[in-house]
């Protein structure tokens, strides 16, 4: 089997639950995958390096030629190169059929002449002129993409979950049903019900975690684990730049920035909304991990915000209960609290040992 370098943009609808899903199904069918983190230029810099000389590249993006032109004219290490078209993007038409066999595709605004070689081609008349190195694909789904890669790598398509039961079926449904307001609302199990709703804003915190009252000091551990995550962002809207970044993570880490786009925002208002969500997404990738223990109490329950101020460990902020636990094995009442900036994707489902008896999230990821 192959060693695949997988990519994907930053479209705003669920990027890296699409791109892990890609993955899962890639890694069942016998590849061995290489994820890049979500962003433009990032596919582009491995097609160039030498370190992917012998692998195949994967590139999810919405539509577009830049991407395909580039690695396909340009001097590529990959020995062959497949795009996954996210047709579970609303928008984007191109990504499932009739249009990605009708729909004439157009460089994309800030492309070089190359783009010029195959602008106004349908997706599958790209795949007759450039088969010798690239081959495109569309899907409705993430599960969708990812087998139709598979099948056009000779292998055959496979669930994305490695069980069949019907509590995972369910899950992978709830998954593809809320793609497209990743970032915006969080999905949970209370008693029997499945609840869907929109994250609340992190001040409308009820709880709080203050240094010296009600958390054992000896008990903290704080863990930055993907310090080179973006933390200065810039989207783009007409002549228009909205700014949104993070001093502390520049304090600690440097300045790490990304531009983006807001094309499909009909205005500014809907583009500064765009913003707040990539922004969070965001906070959700930059591996800041709090976990402490408090004394017992009720109180305590996944998904809930939390207002943390723990000088000594320079954290003046809010946090999202991701996990809680219980313990009273010594006799006394503890909780174990696992806190993050931002709700997890909608993405794996969370450790059944670690989570609640009366809450319990649906789809957590780590």
């Amino acid at each position: 089997m192959s060693t695949i370098v997988l990519g994907c943009d930053s479209n705003g609808v669920n990027d890296k639950g699409c791109r892990d899903t890609v993955a899962k199904l890639l890694e069942n069918a016998g590849h061995k995958v290489e994820k890049l983190s979500i962003g433009p230029g990032l596919f582009a810099n491995a097609s160039y390096s030498k370190s992917s000389k012998g692998k195949i590249g994967i590139f999810l993006i919405a539509a577009g030629t830049f991407s395909i032109a580039d690695l396909y004219y340009g001097n590529t290490y990959f020995k062959y190169a497949y795009f996954g078209i996210r047709g579970d993007i609303p928008s984007q038409k191109a990504g499932r059929e009739p249009g990605f066999s009708t729909l004439k595709i157009g460089k994309d605004p800030d492309c070089t002449s190359v783009c010029s070689k195959i602008a106004g081609l349908t997706f599958k008349q790209m795949n007759e002129k450039l088969k010798d190195r690239v081959h495109i694909v569309g899907g409705s789904t993430p599960t969708e993409i990812g087998n139709n890669i598979v099948k056009a790598m000779g292998g055959n398509a496979t669930d994305s979950s490695s069980s069949s039961d019907s509590a995972s079926t369910i899950k992978e449904a709830l998954k593809e049903v809320l793609s497209g307001w990743d970032g915006d609302v969080e999905c949970f199990i209370r008693d029997d019900t499945v609840h869907i709703q929109k994250i609340s804003d992190p001040s409308t915190a009820k709880l709080s975690l203050i240094e010296s009252k009600d958390i054992f000091y000896d008990s903290v551990s704080v863990t930055d684990v993907n310090p080179s995550t973006v933390n200065h962002l810039e989207v783009e809207y007409k002549n228009q730049i909205i700014t949104i970044e993070d001093e502390s993570l520049i304090k600690r880490f440097g300045k790490i920035s990304s531009t983006i786009s807001a094309t499909d925002a009909n205005t500014l208002k809907g583009a500064q909304a765009f913003a707040k969500t990539e922004w969070a997404k965001i906070r959700r990738e930059n591996g800041h991990v709090l976990e402490c223990k408090v004394l017992g109490n009720t109180k305590w329950k996944i998904g809930q915000w939390v207002r943390v101020y723990l000088p000594s460990f320079h954290i003046d902020d809010y946090m999202y209960l991701s996990k809680v636990s219980q313990d009273d094995s010594d006799g006394d009442w503890v909780c174990n609290l696992t806190l993050v900036d931002y709700p997890p994707s909608l993405g794996e489902p969370e450790d059944e040992e670690e989570s609640n008896d009366d809450e319990t999230s649906v789809e957590e990821s780590s």
